[in-house]
């Protein structure tokens, strides 16, 4: 019996809980049913892929059951059915469209995504990361962040757009960017001195703005970020530019305009 981490309720805890939810995997496996983990400082020195695990990363010792598979289970099935195209009625089924604006950025608007679950299945992805103790996501500390964070999540209470926004990029349709690997997350500050956790997942990167309410989030990160009205924008990093960006992140570029006002 030991404490669980999200209803703060003495309990048994599972021995298996997935940091990042195995089916957000289901495109970076090959043929043997590996997954391929990204380190950035040896891809940019030109050596391979250095780990292909299984399955994602997990943790014991976390969670009771009733939280992992119902709290965070029901954000899981939404989120699974809304990216991956799983059964949902067609009146709460989202709907994307794409464009381009007046700099020559496409970008998708995916209307009919539900806020609360959407948000909060996010968010648990990041708190899942930081209170565990996995070498794969050693920069994620929410710190103060925690307790406001579990307790939206436990309480099943998005907030306001202002809370927590996450930015959303993509570079899943420029051929010469690889799909099937995760990279390591990192903290990165902006050059307003924003704090970002990024997390890449087969092609999509998703930036969680951790901040106090003292500082504002930058308004083209409310207006793209998940909305109360259902709508979020996924921005298209142009084609050629996915190399610099992703190993940007690392400091292992400096070309990174687009992300830099992000």
């Amino acid at each position: 019996m030991a404490i669980c981490k999200l209803c703060l309720i003495e309990k048994q805890l599972i021995k298996k809980s997935h940091i990042i939810p195995d089916f957000m995997y289901q495109d970076l496996y090959d043929s043997k049913h590996k997954v391929y983990l990204f380190n950035p400082h040896d891809l940019a020195q030109g050596k391979e892929r250095v780990s292909r695990p299984s399955s994602g990363d997990y943790e014991g010792g976390l969670l009771c059951a009733e939280c992992d598979n119902k709290i965070l289970g029901s954000l899981e099935d939404y989120a699974s059915k809304a990216i991956y195209g799983g059964r949902l009625a067609k009146n709460v089924n989202p709907v994307c469209d794409n464009y381009i604006n007046q700099e020559g950025i496409k970008y998708t608007v995916c209307r009919n995504i539900d806020y609360k679950k959407f948000k909060l299945f996010l968010l648990s992805i990041l708190w899942r990361a930081s209170i565990c103790t996995r070498p794969m996501f050693d920069q994620v500390n929410l710190g103060p962040h925690t307790e406001p964070i579990r307790k939206m999540i436990y309480d099943s209470d998005p907030k306001s757009v202002t809370d927590y926004p996450i930015f959303f990029m993509t570079y899943v349709n420029d051929n010469q960017m690889p799909k099937d690997l995760i990279a390591h997350p990192q903290t990165r500050r902006t050059k307003d001195g924003l704090l970002v956790y990024v997390f890449i997942i087969g092609g999509i990167i998703y930036n969680f703005y951790v901040n106090s309410s003292r500082h504002f989030p930058p308004d083209h990160v409310l207006e793209a970020t998940i909305k109360p009205g259902n709508e979020m924008y996924l921005y298209h990093i142009p084609p050629g530019r996915g190399w610099d960006l992703l190993l940007g992140f690392y400091g292992l570029k400096n070309n990174l305009q687009l992300i830099s006002n992000a």
